[in-house]
This record gives structure tokens, C-alpha cells and sequence, in this order.
């Protein structure tokens, strides 16, 4: 957070689009693994579930129910048992896949900004979940809910989806505690959720994270660093600003300072880590200027998050 006037800003280029439809055509390869016990709906979707239901391709029997479709029924078991009983399978199922955006001020930061990373995350997650009949919201935050989109199925909406994530900017200040406990009272069914954001927040990100409890939900946070976050420069005495809250720390960043910035920075993130592992939500760390499809992917792809 305190990287406001360390580095000089440069021109803004023109951004181009975030996507081109041979990327698209490649990324249709891929998809979003989300775990059986997501309860979504049968009507077309690819995701297997745990749920055993009537289905034509079956596992296992129980006996029929009034009401029951007959298509379902196995005729072969009761011409030799004289009983109705009803064939049972794993169906596919679509499931919800919610993308928070996290468009606080902080986000702004960063060349690339994290921003224009998240972007492309939620572009890229996005598409997938249009492109296999998923359920897709997508919404932008800072301290409370912004900007929403969905719910949206099918490839169709996809022009829409980009549109929407591109004018997504930077606004206020971060509260994940009060932006996530909102998203989820809105949300009760659960699905999937993705929370890509920079995590540069006082507090609230367990408090937050208790409000998407497993199986219902299935979280995955991508936090968002530029690499000089992670290697500041030796700079001597400097005026820090906060780019959310705009207050000012004089300070003498020499080697001692880099040391316990480091220090502090690994203690922060083993803190984040634990409190996904605590919550049940799986923790990945981006950083903005990693390439999309030659480094992002394959990273997700790694830790099983696409398929």
C-alpha cells in the first residue's frame, strides 16, 4: 500500500484488448475444476457431482417414487423382480462461478497495474465459464459490493462479460470483511467463487472468508503483487503515501529497512496462506507481471484450478 510516489509515473499507453479470439480458441481447451460437491443444476453443464439422481447412464438402483419419470425405470429389473425400481447416476452439472474483482485505489498500482492482471484473470476464468454452460457473475469491489454482472450462461454473453470487466476502475478504499460478507448473504446457493485482489487490507480477510463455508462454497483467492513489492529499491529517505487513504510516512529506506520490509512481507503472506488453509479456500500468488497464457495458465493449471 505504501508505494504512492516511490516511482514516477509513466505516460499511459493505449490498453489493448484483453483478449483475441486466437487466444480464446486455444483457451476453450481448458476448463474450470470445481469440486463434485458443488450443487448445481443439471441442465447441460460439464461438472460432474456427488449427487446421485435418476439418469439414463446409472450406478446404482433405489426403489421408485410416485412421481418418478418412467424413462428412468428399469424395465429388465422388474421383469425378473416384479418391482419398480429407478436407475441412478452421476449426472453433469452446470455450477455458479462467482469472480470478485477487487477495484480498490491500490489495485491502480503496479506497470502493469494489478488491476489490468486481475482483468485478464477474470477475463480468462470468465470465458471458460461461459464457453461450458456455467453460471457466471462477475462483480467488482472496494469497501462494499460495485459494479455487477450476471448471471450470465452461455457464449453468447461473452462480448458483454468483456465489456463489463474492462471499464472496471479503481475506486476507494479495501474492505474484503464488509465486501465479502455482503457478496455472500446476496449469494446463498454458494458455487465457486474467485476473489482476485492485492489483499492490501488492514484487516477482515478471515472474517470475510468465514461467510463462504465448504462444501457449499469453493474459494479460490489470487493474490495480486508487482515484483517491487517483493524487492524494493534502496531509495534513502523518502515520503510515503498511502494510495488508499492518502497519509504520508517519511522514511529512510536503506538496506536495514529492506530487511525487516522483507521480514514483514513473508510474515504477511504465511498469515494469508494460513488463513485460506484455516477456511477452507485455496491461496495463489500472482504477480502482475507474469504472462497470461505462458505463465498464469500454467500455473493454475498446476495447482488444479483449470483442467
Amino acid at each position: 500500500m505504501w508505494f504512492g510516489n516511490i516511482f514516477s509515473p509513466k505516460p499511459q499507453a493505449e490498453i489493448p484488448p484483453l483478449f483475441n479470439e486466437a487466444f480464446l480458441r486455444r483457451l476453450e481447451r481448458l476448463s474450470l475444476q470445481a469440486q463434485r460437491t458443488l450443487r448445481g443444476r443439471p441442465s447441460g453443464g460439464a461438472h460432474l457431482s456427488h449427487r446421485l439422481l435418476p439418469t439414463s447412464i446409472f450406478s446404482d438402483h433405489r426403489p421408485y417414487s410416485v412421481g418418478d419419470d418412467y424413462r428412468y425405470v428399469d424395465w429388465n429389473v422388474y421383469a425378473h423382480q416384479d418391482a419398480l425400481f429407478v436407475k441412478l447416476g452421476e449426472i453433469e452439472q452446470d455450477v455458479t462461478i462467482h469472480l470478485l474483482l477487487d477495484a480498490s485505489r491500490s489495485m491502480a498500482w503496479g506497470s502493469p497495474a494489478k488491476l489490468r492482471a486481475a482483468q485478464l484473470i477474470a477475463g480468462t476464468l470468465g470465458y471458460l465459464a461461459l464457453a461450458h454452460n456455467d453460471r457466471l457473475h462477475v462483480t467488482s469491489f472496494d469497501a462494499a459490493v460495485r459494479r455487477e454482472f450476471g448471471p450470465a450462461q452461455g457464449k453468447s454473453r461473452l462480448i458483454e462479460m468483456l465489456r463489463f470487466i474492462e471499464q472496471v476502475q479503481p475506486g476507494g478504499e479495501t474492505n474484503l470483511r464488509s465486501a465479502l460478507e455482503t457478496y455472500a448473504r446476496h449469494h446463498p446457493r454458494g458455487g465457486l467463487l474467485v476473489v482476485c485482489s492485492d489483499l492490501l487490507a488492514p484487516e477482515g480477510l478471515e472474517e470475510g472468508l468465514r461467510a463462504y463455508p465448504p462444501p457449499t462454497w469453493q474459494t479460490l483467492v489470487i493474490h495480486l503483487l508487482d515484483p517491487r513489492e517483493l524487492n524494493p529499491e534502496r531509495l534513502g529517505p523518502i515520503e510515503l503515501e498511502d494510495v488508499e487513504t492518502g497519509k504520508l510516512l517519511p522514511l529512510i529506506i536503506d538496506d536495514e529497512t529492506i530487511a525487516h520490509y522483507r521480514r514483514n512481507l513473508a510474515a504477511w503472506q504465511r498469515t494469508i496462506e494460513s488463513i485460506c488453509g484455516r477456511r477452507g479456500a485455496t491461496y495463489a500468488r500472482v504477480l502482475s507481471t507474469w504472462p497470461l497464457e505462458r505463465q498464469i495458465i500454467p500455473y493454475l493449471r498446476a495447482r488444479q484450478i483449470l483442467t
